[in-house]
């Protein structure tokens, strides 16, 4: 674990603007979400959506610090799926003014981490982290001098 630390902390400024910016976007999605229900009586499950929300901000927070390309793609997934579902609850709930303040905040902060992801520097930092593996070449037992007669 102490590699990952160490591995954040010589990456690229625009990686640390990217996990900074998404960090406030991966707190304030759960936040989003409670504000919507607050007050409302009627919904009476909606905890458990609220912690499901937070277990996906924390796992996406998690994956984020992976510096693995893998990691990268499930972020911006994550990403993705996280705005769709906000503005699926902002259109279809009844809504406050801190409720559209945090929908605002969301989508902002995942859109400007999102693109902070795919700068040119955390672009060649992910390459660089992860080197391309070749597989060692192994050769064929039908070819060359000693082949089989």
């Amino acid at each position: 674990m102490n590699d990952y630390f160490a591995r954040f902390s010589e990456s690229p400024a625009s990686f640390k603007k990217s996990f900074a910016i998404l960090a406030v976007a991966w707190v304030c999605h759960p936040i989003f979400i409670y504000s919507l229900f607050w007050a409302v009586e009627p919904v009476a499950g909606s905890d458990k959506d609220i912690m499901k929300m937070a277990i996906v901000s924390l796992c996406l927070c998690f994956l984020h610090v992976l510096i693995k390309k893998w990691a990268r793609a499930l972020v911006v997934v994550g990403n993705i799926f996280i705005v769709l579902n906000d503005f699926f609850y902002f259109f279809v709930t009844p809504h406050n003014k801190i409720s559209t303040m945090l929908c605002v905040t969301v989508v902002l902060c995942t859109i400007v981490g999102t693109y902070w992801l795919f700068v040119k520097d955390s672009r060649e930092y992910f390459t660089q982290v992860n080197p391309k593996l070749e597989p060692p070449e192994i050769p064929d037992s039908n070819a060359g001098p000693n082949r089989p007669r």
